[in-house]
C-alpha cells in the first residue's frame, strides 16, 4: 500500500494469489514465494524472491523508472 501511494501514478502494482493462479505462476516460472516481478513494456525487467524489503523493491522501481 505504501508503494502504491508513492509510485501509483508511475507504475501499476498488482497482487496475485499464487494458489489460485497456478498456471500463471508456472508460465512466469515463479518457484518460491514471495516473488516480485517487474515488467517494463510487457517484458520482465527484474525479479526479487525470498526475503524482500520495501527498500529492495524501491531500488528496483527507481532503476526501472530512470
Amino acid at each position: 500500500e505504501a508503494l502504491t501511494e508513492r509510485y501509483g501514478d508511475k507504475v501499476k502494482i498488482t497482487k496475485v494469489e499464487a494458489p489460485k493462479n497456478r498456471r500463471l505462476c508456472l508460465n512466469l516460472k515463479v518457484l518460491s514465494l514471495p516473488t516480485f516481478l517487474f515488467f517494463k513494456i510487457g517484458k520482465e525487467a527484474d525479479r526479487l524472491t525470498g526475503d524482500i524489503t520495501i527498500q529492495l523493491i524501491e531500488e528496483s522501481l527507481k532503476k526501472l523508472l530512470s
